[in-house]
């Protein structure tokens, strides 16, 4: 079942009880402290880990809780997925400039969710959730559910609409030329959705480059 992508959705841990119930005695109790300290304090993103993601954060640990936690906080994996309070600066938990919206994406929207910065290239935001995410999130106004530090900003639109004001936005402004999909992660776009966007894009004559940001390909490569 592991080459799976549903079964690695609805295996993904999404809280420290979840974590305890794959990995247990294997983490000592400071590890579990350590992660609720960082999520009641400091945490941007909530939890959500896939199976695959989880694999790889201590792949060459020795047996013995403390040889495997030791391995664990050191993993570069878990440090970008999975942020605990003893990772953070004890002057500057996150970078002093960061922001709930550090981009500035949804003041340049020049409709909801679509992201014009540049003359010539736009970020369309399909939805707002992923396969998983990332402790360091850009995104974090927007992305995945609320945490005791960021309650989450909300697409209004339902998603056709939101998709018709976009190709409607971009058939009236031929001088873009670059068109990035993403989210949240294209790779919860229900496909038929996606498509149909897709194909809408390619008839416009002014879009000269649709690219798909997505981390699936990493989180989530059964999908």
């Amino acid at each position: 079942r592991w080459r799976d992508a549903q079964w690695q959705r609805a295996h993904c841990v999404r809280n420290a009880a979840q974590l305890r119930a794959v990995v247990g005695d294997l983490l000592q109790e400071s590890f579990y402290a350590d992660l609720a300290a960082d999520a009641e304090r400091f945490a941007t993103m909530s939890t959500l880990l896939t199976p695959q993601l989880l694999n790889v954060m201590a792949p060459d640990a020795v047996d013995g809780p403390a040889s495997f936690t030791e391995a664990f906080l050191a993993g570069p994996v878990r440090r970008y997925m999975l942020p605990v309070r003893s990772d953070r600066h004890p002057e500057w938990p996150s970078h002093p400039l960061a922001r709930r919206d550090s981009l500035h994406e949804a003041e340049m929207w020049a409709v909801e969710g679509l992201t014009h910065r540049y003359p010539t290239k736009v970020l369309a935001e399909l939805l707002s959730t992923c396969p998983q995410y990332c402790g360091h999130c850009t995104r974090m106004d927007l992305v995945g559910t609320s945490t005791p530090q960021v309650v989450k900003a909300r697409l209004a639109l339902r998603p056709v609409d939101r998709q018709e004001l976009m190709l409607d936005y971009l058939k009236r402004t031929p001088g873009v030329r670059d068109v990035v999909v993403s989210g949240g992660d294209v790779a919860n776009v229900p496909w038929p959705r996606l498509e149909a966007f897709l194909l809408r894009l390619l008839e416009l004559e002014s879009v000269r480059d649709i690219r798909l940001a997505t981390k699936a390909l990493v989180g989530l490569p059964q999908h």
